[in-house]
């Protein structure tokens, strides 16, 4: 009788089928390969449910320092340092989930990774801003607080049957919008005929940072081919944006996935074909992080991605990557830049 293959140390769960244990000796080696770390280091990272954090919502009404009184009485909390009103959970997220302050809307549950988008936006009182695919709100609600809902925030979402989720968060968070749309991201300078101060692009992706590597089936949607699928359309849809986006204005690329096709690439296609383009520091102290890639399977990258930001997984934070983008100031109408093109 033939023996069974040897099983990879880093394929995890036994009771794989053979396919499904390739599957996940291909997505850690190029997640090993991306971190610079050891596969077992890969799946350690991987491993587990993440905890949670939360953002106290000063738009609610109440001082935030009563809501964190609140939520002190029903678990620990531990502050933030790199952003404000900003805490992670110790105890059960229920405790915060099933409260009071919950139900009002003065607290919102997410993941600590998620808070970096706005805080690396930048958003300012009187600025237009358009979040591009905001659903379920939690960023757009987060653009709102900064800005003490003084911005003209429009909230967006390609995919119509996310559009009631995102209005009930709106509503519960107190977030005052100019308008709620529903047009595709990669088709957004079609539909939309003005420019922005601000634009979050927070992409659809193949969500490879949320994959929980304890569970056998973590994998069961991810294949090359869908990475690169994302990345086509994260390419339009990130072209599309920063056409709308005004000469002096900011734009942040983010994801939850770790391909560099659906995170550097993108960025790098952008910087190469609009000259425009710059991409800028993110000036956060978050723990984990390391610099985008300058190079990925013999594809050398733009030197401006080293400024991108990627979070290292840790037991708070889910796999990010974030990109600041600035249009420069004296851009050409888009009219110009497409001849500019044309010309090269």
């Amino acid at each position: 009788m033939a023996r069974p293959a040897p099983r990879s140390r880093a394929s995890g769960p036994r009771g794989l089928h053979p396919s499904e244990a390739r599957r996940r000796d291909r997505f850690l080696a190029r997640v090993a390969a991306v971190w610079g770390v050891r596969p077992e280091e890969a799946v350690r990272r991987l491993s587990g449910e993440r905890r949670s954090s939360l953002r106290l919502n000063p738009l609610a009404g109440r001082p935030v320092a009563a809501i964190r009184a609140d939520l002190e009485a029903l678990t620990g909390l531990e502050p933030i340092s790199w952003c404000q009103d900003a805490f992670h959970i110790l105890g059960d997220k229920r405790a915060v989930t099933e409260s009071a302050p919950h139900a009002a809307g003065e607290v919102y549950v997410m993941n600590a990774s998620s808070l970096v988008p706005a805080l690396a936006l930048e958003p300012r009182p009187d600025q237009d801003i358009f979040d591009v695919c905001s659903a379920p709100g939690g960023k757009a609600a987060h653009i709102a607080a900064l800005t003490g809902n003084r911005a003209r925030l429009t909230v967006n979402d390609g995919i119509k049957g996310r559009l009631k989720k995102l209005r009930e968060v709106i509503d519960l968070l107190k977030v005052e919008t100019v308008d709620m749309t529903n047009h595709p991201g990669q088709y957004l300078d079609k539909f939309v005929d003005r420019s922005f101060d601000r634009i979050l692009l927070d992409a659809q992706c193949s969500g490879e940072g949320m994959a929980d590597l304890a569970r056998p089936d973590a994998l069961r949607f991810w294949t090359l081919d869908r990475v690169e699928q994302m990345s086509r359309l994260q390419q339009r849809m990130l072209v599309a944006s920063f056409k709308r986006l005004r000469p002096g204005g900011l734009l942040v690329y983010s994801t939850c996935t770790i391909s560099p096709e659906e995170n550097e690439a993108p960025v790098d296609h952008l910087l190469r074909h609009y000259p425009d383009a710059s991409v800028e520091p993110i000036d956060l102290a978050i723990p984990e992080r390391m610099a985008g890639l300058a190079r990925w399977e013999g594809r050398d990258y733009h030197p401006d991605l080293r400024h991108a930001l990627r979070v290292v997984p840790s037991p708070f934070m889910e796999a990010f990557f974030v990109c600041r983008i600035r249009k420069a100031a004296d851009a050409p109408g888009e009219e110009g830049a497409g001849m500019q093109r044309m010309a090269r």
